[in-house]
């Protein structure tokens, strides 16, 4: 079932060894992006370290705060022993990442596709 705040939806998809959270709507401040993704990957069901694909191909809007969820969200599973893909980011967001060279410490895909077939496909 997905998680919806105003402006915001977060749906969890587990395959196996790996979860893809689809991403849709604004990662602004009203839409408390942060919190969000925060709760959704503090609930993960996994065994282990997780393995997480973030999708963002649905995110319609973005500032500084949702920039800071995903950041989160990487520090989060990076602190578990985890990886984080994050993939089909809109163009200009993935340009906001670049900018602030956090493209240099996040793992970015082109699609979900390369991401899922990278932690091994669909099972």
């Amino acid at each position: 079932m997905p998680s919806k705040k105003p402006g915001i939806t977060l749906e969890l998809g587990y395959y196996g060894e790996y979860t893809v959270l689809h991403v849709r709507g604004d990662l602004i401040r009203d839409a408390a992006p942060a919190m969000l993704l925060q709760s959704e990957i503090v609930s993960l069901k996994v065994d282990g370290p997780p393995r997480l694909i973030l999708d963002l191909e649905g995110v319609t809007a973005w500032d500084d705060d949702g920039v800071g969820a995903v950041i989160g969200a990487a520090k989060r599973v990076m602190t578990a022993g985890g990886r984080l893909l994050i993939a089909a980011t809109p163009v200009d967001l993935r340009e906001r990442f670049r900018r602030g060279r956090l493209d240099l410490r996040l793992e970015f895909r082109e699609t979900v596709e390369q991401a899922v077939n990278e932690f091994g496909g669909f099972r």
